[in-house]
């Protein structure tokens, strides 16, 4: 079998064939008293496919990363066809039998990790791996690592930060007994860690690596996790705005040099729709002003919809894996979500839906449409489409799909959050409303408000007055057109009326719109209760976050929304037990 054909055969073996883990003991795992993983990596073919092993487990943390982030947060609640263990979730009664809060599945991909990084030192050093592919193997599964234990803090809080590999049955049994380190104190290791890896390009394996290749539609390259984005989340949970922000701007211009010009424009720029194929990511109508004329198959719908080499879905994604309609367990959250070929147990929250529906657009249509997008009205009640639309279509024999993690929207609300907090408010209020040139400009206007440059001098206003990694470029005129021209704003793009300009002074208040605008550009996503700690712990303010679940948990008539209002607003009950069974 040749290289290309293996790697297909891991890919269909582990990436879309993970199963269930959580319900077994993690000693069942491994049924001899020592793990004899000797004759695993004997060369760099055995090196990709431990990468790829890797990421097949991770893929089936998708399950507990939506339920823990979502559904604890106030944009997602329960079914009546739920079991008392969702319910807990929703409403923060949580008990520690609870089968949602087992850290476990987070560590076994973790014990992998720590596996995987130790050989690959040992293949680098007697010389089984070339220093490149050391370099590239070794900071991807690294950077991984730090962002599962990422996400283990802000559930969690204070947890064991274990990195050396477990090499035997006895070790396995005690690792609830590992001490426990701080949230904060976490934080600064994974900075340390992540930041010492020694490739920290945006993707880890380039165009030319053999891991990089086309299986049923789906190019591998986005499918592994994008460094500059995880140290941007650590320094940003860590308070330290500028390091985040350089982060977050080398993949905003990763992409300037491209010799496709399309994708130097587009990519990750969060553009208006206009001629080129690669830029239809904006809501869009049939016709202008009629409600009824929202288009389903084209524009923004189609960045979850489409398959991983559609141009549309890689200008906004830089982060997503498939799973397989062919192979179990396939899509874990059409059984959640979907009425019709699940148990539809999770549902929009009518605080959620209320969110889009008090928006106004351009054209005047009194709601926002990525509600209408994002979840539809059946017979069941609002059933979440989003984390399922992107099975074309859905069947009970068709329950393929992918996780989408990372995307433009996020990276430029996550940008725009660091940006303001850095004293550069303007161009978060930019990023999020109508774009960087409509917001710097200072020239002459059509009649529509759109800049009309009639020198360079007012073209040359057509960018950000602030050095890196806050300069960026969106001047344009019949001879020049530069990286950031078609940038649009996250709300424009949607056809949402923009904010007031009075917040390009308002840091908090700024700060507060950029997590609201969360709430309608990526709910179901995954980043919901992040974002909501996040700003809670450092305004230190746990209404904040205590007040957006008590306004989901009333409007849907939990009677419990006064006591979990109550529990929250101290910090200590924001993190879930930590319960090793």
């Amino acid at each position: 079998m040749d290289f290309n054909k293996k790697v297909i055969a891991l890919l269909a073996v582990a990436l879309l064939a993970t199963g269930s883990w959580s319900c077994k003991k993690i000693i069942d795992e491994a049924p001899e008293s020592t793990l004899d993983i000797s004759n695993a990596y004997r060369n760099s073919t055995d090196a990709d496919a431990a990468v790829i092993g890797i990421y097949g487990q991770f893929l089936g943390l998708q399950k507990t990363y939506i339920l823990q982030n979502e559904l604890r947060a106030d944009l997602v609640n329960v079914t009546a066809n739920a079991d008392p263990y969702l319910k807990q979730l929703a409403n923060h009664s949580i008990t520690k039998d609870n089968p949602y809060i087992d850290p476990r599945p987070y560590y076994k991909v973790i014990l992998n990790c720590n596996d995987a990084l130790k050989n690959f030192q040992l293949m680098r050093d007697d010389f089984r791996m070339s220093v490149d592919d050391y370099n590239k193997h070794y900071s991807d599964i690294g950077a991984l690592r730090s962002w599962i234990y990422l996400q283990l803090g802000i559930q969690y809080g204070s947890i064991p930060y274990i990195t050396d590999p477990v090499e035997n049955v006895d070790d396995i049994k005690n690792l609830s007994a590992y001490p426990r380190i701080s949230f904060e104190e976490l934080l600064t290791r994974l900075i340390d860690f992540t930041e010492k890896l020694p490739y920290k390009e945006v993707y880890a394996y380039p165009t030319g690596n053999p891991l990089v290749i086309t299986i049923d539609g789906n190019n591998t390259q986005k499918i592994f996790i994008c460094k500059p984005f995880v140290l941007g989340d650590l320094y940003l949970w860590n308070n330290n705005y500028l390091k985040a922000a350089e982060n977050y701007s080398k993949i905003l211009n990763v992409e300037n040099n491209n010799t496709n010009i399309n994708i130097a424009f587009d990519a990750y720029k969060v553009v208006y729709s206009g001629g080129s194929a690669y830029n239809d990511q904006a809501v869009r109508y049939a016709r202008y002003q009629d409600e009824n004329s929202l288009l389903y198959d084209q524009g923004w719908k189609t960045m979850f919809s489409a398959q991983n080499t559609n141009n549309v879905w890689n200008s906004e994604f830089f982060w997503g894996i498939p799973y397989s309609s062919s192979f179990k367990p396939g899509n874990p959250m059409i059984e959640f979500c979907s009425p019709l070929y699940g148990k539809y147990l999770i549902k929009p929250s009518q605080a959620a839906i209320d969110n889009w529906n008090a928006q106004r657009q351009n054209s005047g249509i009194p709601y926002d449409a990525r509600g209408k997008l994002s979840y539809e009205t059946t017979a069941s009640g609002p059933a979440i489409t989003k984390l399922i639309d992107n099975v074309i279509p859905v069947s009970n024999l068709n329950k393929g799909g992918k996780w989408g993690i990372y995307r433009a929207a996020l990276l430029h609300l996550r940008y725009s959050e660091a940006a303001n907090r850095d004293g550069k408010t303007k161009l978060g209020w930019a990023l999020l409303n109508i774009g960087v040139a409509n917001t710097f400009y200072t020239g002459t206007r059509s009649s529509a408000g759109s800049p009309t440059p009639a020198s360079f001098d007012e073209i040359n206003t057509m960018q950000t007055p602030y050095p890196a990694p806050y300069y960026l470029d969106a001047r344009n005129n019949a001879d020049y057109k530069s990286p950031w021209y078609r940038n649009t704003g996250i709300r424009n793009r949607a056809g949402i009326t923009a904010l007031d300009i009075s917040l390009q002074n308002d840091m908090l208040g700024l700060e507060g719109k950029l997590i609201d605008e969360g709430a309608l550009e990526l709910a179901f996503e995954g980043n919901r209760w992040p974002d909501l700690v996040r700003i809670a712990r450092r305004q230190n303010n746990p209404a904040f976050l205590a007040d957006r679940v008590y306004q989901k948990l009333l409007k849907d008539g939990d009677p419990t929304a006064s006591a979990a209002r109550a529990k929250l607003l101290n910090p200590a009950n924001w993190y879930l037990p930590f319960e090793w069974k």
